[in-house]
């Protein structure tokens, strides 16, 4: 086993011990009022809409190389409603090695890797975080972080989704051979991904044929 995948299972095993055994077990209705849109903190609701469009970040990187053993569009379709449970998986138990051709029809790659698309995530993000950080309450997302399971578990699972964002275009570029550290863009949430796939879109297209 390689210590990629040794790596991803204990943050992974981590994390299901840590969202069970140590966030606080509070229920104070902070979903239920992100889901009936009852006048919701900015804040509180940019971070669940950001989970609501991380995942989109991943299955335009995973299946754009979607051709190893075992299909990487499980786990990322999973991570819609899991988050990092779900796509972690995916890291350690892959061996990232390519078996076959990439199993995505290239009518959904090409509308993955759509210049359009991504201008779009990238406005559209940038727009949610910064209503968030402007309009929203930190001292009520403290309480909130500290008293409530989902929003604890929430914040946590964006921190993880950031950094498998950084390791997924890291690994993106040992495949498609970008030499530059451009990966670092992920460090920011969707928006340098998007970043990433504007800046590398020539050589991406050449490797991949998207």
């Amino acid at each position: 086993m390689k210590t990629r995948q040794v790596v991803f299972f204990l943050v992974w095993s981590a994390f299901i011990l840590y969202a069970w055994l140590v966030a606080p077990n509070g229920n104070e209705g902070y979903l239920n009022q992100l889901i009936r849109m009852n006048d919701p903190d900015p804040l509180l609701l940019a971070v669940f809409s950001l989970l609501g469009l991380f995942p989109i970040t991943f299955l335009i990187l995973l299946l754009t190389h979607d051709h190893s053993r075992l299909p990487a569009w499980p786990f990322a379709a999973g991570s819609f409603v899991l988050g990092a449970f779900a796509i972690l998986p995916f890291f350690f138990l892959s061996t990232a090695e390519k078996k076959r051709r990439n199993r995505i029809p290239s009518i959904l790659r090409k509308v993955l890797n759509s210049l359009y698309l991504h201008v779009l995530l990238l406005i559209g993000t940038t727009w949610l975080i910064m209503y968030g950080l402007l309009q929203g309450d930190f001292t009520f997302y403290a309480q909130a972080f500290n008293h409530s399971q989902f929003v604890h578990v929430m914040t946590i699972d964006l921190f993880i989704l950031t950094g498998l964002s950084v390791f997924t275009l890291y690994w993106e570029q040992q495949k498609i051979g970008i030499q530059s550290k451009s990966f670092l863009w992920g460090i920011l949430p969707i928006i340098g991904v998007m970043i990433y796939l504007l800046l590398n879109k020539d050589q991406r297209r050449q490797k991949i044929g998207s």
